[in-house]
Formats: structure tokens, C-alpha cells, sequence
């Protein structure tokens, strides 16, 4: 009955009042939260992209040595090996340098690919959770809205079982009747205001729930039109299952990020850079100061212990679990559905029927009044009716 409310929200949206509270579940606090976390997302996914760009450092660095740098050299001559300073005992080097990832395997690449579909996913959770958070809200406007329906009845038997009351309480002093039978109709009376002022805690209670959900307070609800059954249901667009594709499209670039390490890595670098014995990195009298390069490393793995084979395995293995998982979720989803609909043509049929109930109960009621009323019915069959 609860995944009724999927195939009653469109109907429900014909209420306006219904759609103002639709948009007050945008002020819902898990909302606001996911929508913090898309934009998490993006930072992440633009910092992901900055690692394809060069970068530019600049540093510093002082050294203070304990003894004086000093070159020795051994000549074959004896008494002539000597000994020279090579270098200042405090050195300075100043650097600004920059480097580029001239390739890395396309580790990068599908690293910036990967953050992008994370930040897809994320946004698709988030439409999600406002379709969960609507079906709550449709969940809990139809129950007060049913309530309502049977406080209004209950209000209409209390003020028939308060004229019937009164009738039975003048026949019963004209001793037409027994006590028992005004007692029968106390006791339904009773009855009937126990159940109002349970119903108007539950209504009380929900419309608690409904504010929660809102981040506002509501007390009132509007009316419901009448419900139309879906001929075809498509759940290709449904964000939830999108956002499980986008975990196999994730699952797909945890594959190629690992097997990233099978391609060289190239890296470009520059530098401007000075060397001295005081802060103006002039040189230091035994090395020049001027020390700019430019180079170029490339690096590639050998074997680390057949880690890397493991990790693609880990990562297919991974992904053919993500597909079982979304194949067999698009089945529940699709079962589901059609089960609703089932119900929904049911129920449609049963409130036929009731209807015809109603007309018929209510010809019961006037007849039993009427009977009740010239003393041809018992008290306790008027309670019946009312009820």
C-alpha cells in the first residue's frame, strides 16, 4: 500500500494546496544537506582538474654546515696531496620553478572523468531524495486527508446518535422502552467520542510529521481530485537508477585508473634558481649562482609485487557486482510498479463497490430510524445503523 503513493502523487498535484507544500519540502534539512554535498562535489571535481594544468612553486632554503666544504686531492706524487675549500659553509638556494604532466597513463584524465560523474551522481541522489521526500509528504497529506474524511463522519453519527438520544430518552420516559436500550445508546455515543478524540491526535501527530518534513508549520490541508491509472510506466529517467548507471560508469574509471600504471609517466619541469652564501643567491666564490634547468622524467613501473594486477581485478569485480545490482533493482522496481497499478485498479473497483455501499447503508439508517422511531427496531440496531 505505501508504493501506492508513487502512482497517487500526480493526482495529488491538482490540489494547490498540495503544491505549496511540495514547495516547502524544499526547506527540508537532509535537503539542504545533499545539496552541500553536490557542492562538495564540484569543488572536488575542479580540483581534479587542476591537476592536469602546470603548476608553479617557489621556495627557499637555507643550510648552515658544521664544517667547512672542503675537496681533497689525492696525487700519485708524494707530499703533494692537498686539500682546497669547495664551497661556503652557509648556503642559500632560492628557486621558482614549474611542471607539467606531459602524460600519465591517462591516470588524470579519467580521474577528472571519474570526479565529474561523482558530481552527476550526487545531483542525481539529491532530485532522488526530493522524490522520496515528496512520496512522504503524499504519504502523510492522504492519511490526514482520510482521517479528516472519517472525523467528519464520526462528527455526522455523533450528531445523529444525539437526536436518536433524545427520542429514545423521551420514549424511555414514557416507559416505551427499557434502560438498557438508552444505556445501548449512550454507550455508542461514547464510543464515537472516543474515536474523534483519537483521530484528532493522530491528525495532530502527522501534521507534526508534516512540518518536520517541511522545516515549517502546517495545520491545514486541501482537498484530493480523483485519481487516474498510468497506462505505461517508464523508469529509464527515474534518478535513482540513473545514479546507480553513474556508479557503473564510476565503477568503469576505477578500471582504467588502474591499469594506468602499466604506461610510462612523463613529466616536464623548469626552474629559475639561485645558489649563494648570503640572500642574493649570487654564487658563494667556489660555485656559481645561477642554476636555472630545464628537465624532462620519464618513470615506469617494473613490478611491485603484482599489486596493480590485483587492484584491475578488484575493480572488474567491482563493476560486474554494480551491474548485477542495477539489473536486479530495475526488476524489483519495475515488479513493484505493475503490482501498484494492480492494487490501484483494485481499489478503484472497491470504492465502486463502497459507494453503492454507502447509498445502501444510508437507505438502511433512514429505514431503522424510522422503525426505531415507531418503536419497531431494538436501540442497539440504530447503533448498527449509525455506525
Amino acid at each position: 500500500m505505501k508504493r501506492l503513493i508513487i502512482l497517487i502523487l500526480p493526482a495529488l498535484l491538482n490540489a494547490e494546496s498540495f503544491v505549496e507544500i511540495l514547495k516547502k519540502v524544499e526547506k527540508n534539512t537532509l535537503l539542504k544537506s545533499k545539496r552541500y554535498e553536490v557542492l562538495a562535489y564540484k569543488k572536488l571535481k575542479e580540483a581534479k582538474k587542476g591537476e592536469n594544468l602546470f603548476s608553479i612553486d617557489a621556495s627557499l632554503q637555507g643550510i648552515y654546515l658544521k664544517d667547512t666544504p672542503r675537496m681533497y686531492l689525492h696525487l700519485k706524487i708524494p707530499g703533494l696531496n692537498s686539500s682546497f675549500q669547495a664551497a661556503s659553509k652557509e648556503q642559500y638556494i632560492g628557486e621558482i620553478s614549474i611542471s607539467y604532466p606531459l602524460f600519465s597513463g591517462f591516470y588524470i584524465t579519467n580521474n577528472i572523468q571519474k570526479a565529474f560523474l561523482k558530481e552527476e551522481k550526487a545531483k542525481l541522489e539529491l532530485k532522488d531524495l526530493k522524490r522520496k521526500l515528496y512520496l512522504q509528504t503524499a504519504k502523510i497529506y492522504g492519511q490526514i486527508y482520510s482521517l479528516q474524511k472519517s472525523k467528519l463522519a464520526l462528527k455526522k453519527a455523533l450528531k445523529a446518535i444525539d437526536l436518536s438520544y433524545k427520542k429514545a430518552k423521551g420514549f424511555f420516559n414514557q416507559e416505551l422502552i427499557p434502560k438498557s436500550d438508552l444505556y445501548n445508546i449512550e454507550a455508542k455515543k461514547y464510543e464515537i467520542e472516543a474515536n474523534l478524540e483519537e483521530i484528532e491526535s493522530l491528525i495532530k501527530s502527522l501534521y507534526q510529521k508534516l512540518s518536520y518534513l517541511t522545516n515549517d508549520k502546517i495545520s491545514s490541508i486541501g482537498d484530493l481530485k480523483n485519481l487516474t491509472i498510468p497506462k505505461k510506466i517508464d523508469i529509464k529517467n527515474r534518478a535513482d537508477i540513473k545514479a546507480l548507471e553513474k556508479l557503473l560508469q564510476i565503477d568503469q574509471k576505477d578500471i582504467k585508473i588502474a591499469k594506468s600504471i602499466y604506461y610510462p609517466k612523463i613529466f616536464l619541469k623548469a626552474g629559475l634558481k639561485g645558489y649563494g652564501n648570503n640572500l642574493n643567491l649570487n654564487g658563494d666564490g667556489y660555485r656559481n649562482g645561477d642554476q636555472s634547468y630545464a628537465s624532462f622524467v620519464i618513470k615506469q613501473n617494473i613490478f611491485n609485487g603484482f599489486s596493480d594486477k590485483n587492484k584491475i581485478e578488484a575493480a572488474k569485480y567491482k563493476k560486474l557486482a554494480q551491474t548485477s545490482y542495477l539489473n536486479d533493482y530495475k526488476r524489483e522496481v519495475e515488479s513493484q510498479i505493475k503490482s501498484d497499478i494492480f492494487i490501484l485498479k483494485s481499489l478503484q473497483a472497491k470504492l465502486n463497490w463502497t459507494k453503492k455501499r454507502i447509498k445502501a447503508a444510508e437507505s438502511y439508517y433512514k429505514l431503522t430510524k424510522g422503525r426505531f422511531e415507531n418503536q419497531l427496531s431494538s436501540a442497539d440496531e440504530l447503533s448498527r445503523a449509525i455506525a
